[in-house]
């Protein structure tokens, strides 16, 4: 769509219109009181002159008309419908404490499966912002809140075992969840904390820290992860002959406070989930990703772009042809 963003300039227009008639006017007045019945008694080499001798003011009349349209602002517009959007803030809080590395989760561990799984959560989630929070001994914000998943999964496939410390500061991760979501300006916001433990790390319990959620209206899902009983869990220690660093197994039973767990879930209005093997936590994330989503509503826009630049152009070059010509052409030829 073509609209003027100033019109009300099209009125000088009327004074170019006046110019214009003024001068007829005046050339008619030249003409003297006889009339001719026959332009043959005119010379058509006299008409050829005046045609020549009138054009630079023509030209500076077309140059001020063009002018007055450049004032004016044309501008083409592009109005972008509005659209309904559905998604809701999410950070993902995974354990990476030693534990993880557990392998009841054959043939790969804990962690590497929580990370595939997340992975293919955050991909079908098209319409959410997602952030990544990794912690042990402490927490860590590995990606803030981002509508970028390609940039989130990259991050969160880079993420290892152990690289917060051998720890579980369940409290502390929670605190830092909320503290990415605190200010989000989405209706619905909410923490998938994944663990495998118990909080033994960190000064802020996990309780304290999931009132701090509710407080702020964010729902926490807990995911506990890990088979019951002894699982077989790696260790990598150098071998005191060779100097090589070798893989041991030694066996762990898995210490999960299912109780504090469904209790932080409870505090915020969110739910608790079991995960024992690699298929009951893709149905957990299959579940969590039913959650109800908030309607994001983008206004309308417009896209608008100023076209004044032609018209005012050619409007400068015809004046420049018309002070050329007038001022030095025009100027040689005989009348």
């Amino acid at each position: 769509m073509i609209r003027l963003g100033s019109p009300w300039w099209l009125l000088l227009a009327l004074l170019v219109v006046v110019r214009v008639a003024l001068l007829i006017r005046d050339r008619r007045r030249l003409v003297g009181v006889f009339g001719f019945s026959s332009f043959s008694l005119i010379s058509p080499r006299r008409s050829f002159r005046a045609a020549l001798a009138a054009l630079p003011f023509i030209l500076e009349s077309l140059a001020m008309l063009l002018g007055v349209v450049a004032l004016a602002r044309p501008q083409r517009v592009m109005r972008m419908a509005a659209s309904d959007r559905f998604g809701i803030d999410i950070v993902i809080a995974l354990d990476s404490s030693g534990s993880m590395a557990a392998e009841d989760f054959r043939p790969r561990n804990r962690f590497n499966v929580a990370k595939e799984l997340i992975g293919d959560f955050i991909h079908r989630r098209q319409d959410d912002r997602i952030g990544i929070v990794t912690f042990g001994v402490r927490a860590v914000t590995r990606v803030p809140i981002t509508f970028d998943r390609d940039i989130a999964e990259a991050i969160l496939d880079r993420a290892q075992v152990g690289e917060n410390g051998d720890g579980t500061a369940i409290g502390h991760a929670i605190a830092t969840s909320v503290n990415r979501l605190k200010t989000s300006k989405a209706r619905s916001r909410v923490i998938i904390l994944v663990t495998d433990g118990v909080n033994n790390s960190g000064s802020i319990d996990p309780i304290v820290a999931a009132q701090l959620a509710a407080k702020y209206g964010i729902k926490i899902y807990t995911v506990g992860v890990g088979s019951e009983g002894p699982v077989p869990l790696p260790i990598k220690r150098q071998n005191p002959f060779t100097g090589e660093i070798e893989t041991v197994y030694t066996t762990i039973r898995g210490e999960l406070d299912e109780r504090s767990l469904g209790q932080i879930a409870q505090t915020t209005g969110g739910e608790f989930f079991r995960a024992t093997d690699a298929r009951a936590m893709g149905d957990v994330l299959v579940r969590i990703d039913s959650l109800e989503k908030t309607r994001l509503t983008a206004p309308k826009t417009e896209k608008i772009d100023e076209l004044y630049v032609m018209p005012l152009g050619v409007a400068l070059a015809l004046l420049s042809v018309a002070l050329f010509s007038g001022e030095t052409l025009w100027l040689k030829v005989p009348a």
